[in-house]
């Protein structure tokens, strides 16, 4: 008696053509010999351009994923994306109100509180690990305003304009880079140039080793370039930076590192809370003025603009490397889905409340892979599963829609 498991390949296709896509996913669960069919020649085109689970071109998401997604769970994936389908978690409660900053690596996630900076392993299973497994030290005991993680090399900055450089070869490196009565915004860096922000400056460093020991030079001083937020180009040409205001409603600036050049971008905004690149060409800055834009320095002007739809400031902002970003707001620890082919938001993510956390904090640094989104708020850590099978819906994409037609009534 013929089998499904003994026609060739090209007829196995003709008879999926007539299967729904939940078919085809039972098909995949029911034997290994037609998952891998359906997994290479049916989802493997259905899910390279899949908002936040898309592998098209390898996006900088995949390489945070803890596990390796089949196609087909994929999709799941991310229709719970789409659909706001997940399970939520609180973790690390702490009392005093302090505006966390988050890393995602594969195996490790990076947490600031007041003046600590500790790594949690990630866990297969649960999301990360309840107990961390070390916490970078510094001799100062000022809070820590930013820090980037690049390889093995992690860079930190403190209120007081102190920073340091730790990696696990060297230990960690300490430098006094601004005055005491600066407040310092962000950091970053690309190979041996640093950077660094504060309310009264901003300062371009380079990095030197001699006879063992660690040392910054002062490259470039930009006076009364207060930067909220900045990025190095990835060739460490340009630093791109966002003013915390701005009279003239051009808070973006470039300045070319060799030359001191400065290049006034005509983003039309006040003051720029958090920055991301693109490529080398497309900036995504997250404001005051309650939108999210795409800036294009080919034309030099936003080439898409996206509005909070409740009229909310954007703090910080991640992105997949494909077309998924998330927008973190400034009131009630919410969330926004954007997919950039579209003109308006995917979903709204509202943490839940708890006998500690009444969900009114900002967020004030995001992280995700394809599987889990991390929201750090004033009083703890929220990791969203979308990959649970007894996550709770919580679908708020025609919300503001709905919030119009009342108040027209």
């Amino acid at each position: 008696m013929l089998k499904l498991t003994d026609l060739n390949t090209d007829c196995l296709l003709k008879i999926f053509q007539y299967c729904s896509e939940r078919e085809l996913v039972a098909l995949c669960r029911a034997n290994v010999f037609l998952c891998g069919i359906i997994e290479r020649h049916i989802f493997y085109g259905l899910t390279q351009d899949l908002i936040m689970c898309g592998h098209r071109n390898s996006p900088s998401i995949e390489e945070r994923n803890k596990t390796q997604l089949t196609y087909w769970e994929r999709l799941k994936v991310s229709k719970n994306w789409v659909s706001g389908t997940y399970q939520e978690r609180p973790y690390y409660h702490h009392a005093q109100m302090f505006p966390t900053k988050l890393c995602l690596e594969r195996d490790n996630l990076y947490i600031t509180h007041t003046r600590y900076l500790r790594r949690y392993r990630r866990s297969s299973t649960d999301g990360l690990q309840r107990r961390y497994e070390e916490e970078i030290r510094a001799p100062t005991n000022s809070d820590i305003s930013d820090f980037v993680k690049k390889d093995d090399t992690l860079f930190a900055g403190r209120v007081c304009g102190t920073c340091f450089v730790w990696d696990p070869e060297e230990g960690i490196t300490e430098q006094k880079m601004h005055q005491a009565s600066e407040y310092l915004y962000c950091v970053d860096f690309v190979n041996e140039l640093y950077t660094t922000s504060t309310d009264k400056c901003c300062k371009v460093w380079h990095r030197s080793q001699e006879f063992g020991l660690t040392h910054f030079d002062l490259v470039i001083q930009l006076p009364q370039h207060s930067f909220k937020s900045l990025k190095l180009s990835s060739d460490g040409q340009w630093l791109y930076g966002g003013l915390y205001t701005d009279k003239e409603r051009r808070a973006l600036r470039a300045i070319h590192i060799e030359s001191g050049e400065e290049v006034v971008f005509n983003s039309n905004t006040i003051s720029i809370y958090d920055l991301k690149i693109k490529d080398d060409n497309i900036l995504f800055t997250a404001n005051f003025d309650t939108t999210f834009r795409l800036f294009d320095r080919r034309i030099d002007r936003d080439v898409a603009i996206y509005e909070d739809p409740f009229d909310s400031s954007f703090y910080c902002l991640e992105y997949d490397g494909l077309y998924g970003v998330l927008c973190g707001t400034n009131r009630h620890a919410r969330v926004n889905l954007y997919d950039i082919r579209m003109p308006k938001y995917v979903q709204l993510y509202f943490p839940g409340r708890t006998r500690q956390h009444n969900s009114r904090s900002p967020v004030y640094s995001l992280a995700c892979d394809s599987r889990y989104m991390f929201v750090a708020t004033d009083h703890n850590l929220r990791v969203f599963d979308f990959k649970t099978n007894c996550g709770i819906q919580r679908d708020y994409a025609n919300m503001y829609d709905q919030t119009q037609r009342y108040i027209k009534v």
